[in-house]
Parts: C-alpha cells; sequence; structure tokens
C-alpha cells in the first residue's frame, strides 16, 4: 500500500512539472527571427496642461484613429522576445476651452469659449520586450512592455468654434517628437493569429512650443494618451 501511495505522489509531482515546464517554455524557439503585420483601432487623447491659460476651464476627450504596421519578432527562448515595430498612426482628439476674455488678453468683462478637433499622423516606433505563456498547445497568451518614440508627420486642428472673440486663442501644433511606455496584453492562435490591446503613455510635453513677444517660450505641456486594439498575423 505504501509503495502504491508513494508511486502515485512522484507521478503527480512528474505530472504538475510538465504542466509547468508547458505553460512556461525555457526552450529554444524554433525560429530566430519571424515577422508579423499588424491592424488597429485607437482611441486617443492630447492633453492640454491646466496652467496654460489660467482661469480656463479645460477639457480634452478622447478621440478614434487606426494603426497600420510591420513588427520583428526576435525569439531569444521560446518564452521570450524582443519585438522592435513600425507603425503608421492616425490620431484624434477634442478640446474645450472656457474662460474670462481678461485672461487671454483682452480688455473688458466676459468669457471667451473654444472648442476645436486635433488631428496627428505620426511614424511610431514601439521596442516592446513579450513574455509567453502557453495556455494550450495552440492559444499562446503574450504580456508586453517597452518604450516608444513617435515622429509626428502632420498636425491639424480643425472645426474650432469660437464665442466672444472673433478669432481662436489656442492654435499650437501638437510636439514633432513623443516619447513614453506601451504595454498590454494579447493572444496567438496556432502560432500566426494575433489579438491585442494595448495602452500608450507620453511622457514628454504633448505640444510643440510658442515664441511670445518678448522672446520667452510658452509652453502647453500636457500629454498623450491612447488605448489600441489589434488584430494581426506573424508569418
Amino acid at each position: 500500500m505504501r509503495k502504491i501511495i508513494t508511486t502515485a505522489i512522484a507521478a503527480l509531482a512528474m505530472a504538475s512539472g510538465t504542466q509547468a515546464a508547458d505553460f512556461f517554455s525555457t526552450e529554444q524557439s524554433e525560429r530566430l527571427v519571424t515577422f508579423g503585420a499588424r491592424l488597429g483601432v485607437n482611441t486617443s487623447n492630447r492633453t492640454i496642461a491646466n496652467n496654460s491659460f489660467p482661469g480656463f476651464y479645460n477639457h480634452e476627450s478622447w478621440g478614434t484613429g487606426f494603426d497600420i504596421g510591420a513588427v520583428v519578432n526576435l525569439n531569444f527562448r521560446d518564452y521570450i522576445s524582443l519585438q522592435p515595430g513600425f507603425f503608421f498612426e492616425s490620431r484624434s482628439s477634442r478640446y474645450t476651452m472656457i474662460g474670462p476674455l481678461v485672461n487671454i488678453g483682452y480688455d473688458g468683462a466676459g468669457e471667451a469659449a473654444l472648442a476645436g478637433k486635433n488631428n496627428t499622423y505620426n511614424f511610431t516606433i514601439p521596442v516592446m520586450a513579450i513574455v509567453k505563456f502557453n495556455i494550450t498547445d495552440d492559444i499562446r497568451w503574450n504580456v508586453e512592455a517597452g518604450p516608444y518614440i513617435s515622429f509626428l508627420l502632420d498636425s491639424k486642428l480643425k472645426d474650432q468654434r469660437v464665442i466672444g472673440i472673433n478669432e481662436p486663442f489656442f492654435t499650437q501644433d501638437a510636439a514633432s517628437v513623443d516619447f513614453g511606455f506601451k504595454l498590454g496584453t494579447g493572444f496567438q492562435f496556432l502560432r500566426h493569429y494575433y489579438i491585442a490591446a494595448h495602452y500608450m503613455a507620453g511622457c514628454i510635453d504633448a505640444w510643440k512650443e510658442r515664441s511670445l513677444a518678448n522672446s520667452q517660450k510658452q509652453s502647453f505641456g500636457g500629454l498623450t494618451k491612447g488605448w489600441i486594439f489589434s488584430l494581426g498575423y506573424d508569418f
């Protein structure tokens, strides 16, 4: 009886060890370098620092856009990869500002209001570290994180509506470069098909500085933020 129990315990220990190894495989990857294509939709926001216009109420809302690009997977082991990516991104967001006329250089009482939409087109390079877990033989769960750098291709302020004055008082372009971090999670099916969600958090000023009449610079600060929902295929 004791021999049977000992044998059963040993078998259970071996089985659990095998399952752990399958879930988190440290074996060498079958292919060192693979490539993938990605297509996604995003919702993003480009905030404006609250002290940009003292006494004004600022509200920035999220807009929609799309991402399209390619990735290169450097598969060091079966469980971990380094993934540079190259993406074209369309982003949008809306903003509203309400405050006293005197705070933007106008004499007299009253308030001004401004509402508009910001559209940007960017070339973005994320470099992601990816840790992989095998749910089954055909389903893999990825946890992904890393830095990104984004270069502005074009920026437009659209649909501006002005109340209280004759012209917009916020006319800035987006910053030419953004740097931040991207993190997310996703699933890979049959080692080829991919679905994922990521969050991107910018770490530097979102807007280009403005030159003032006294040769000083005014920064509108703010940060870029975005959620991306992607589909992909790895070759």
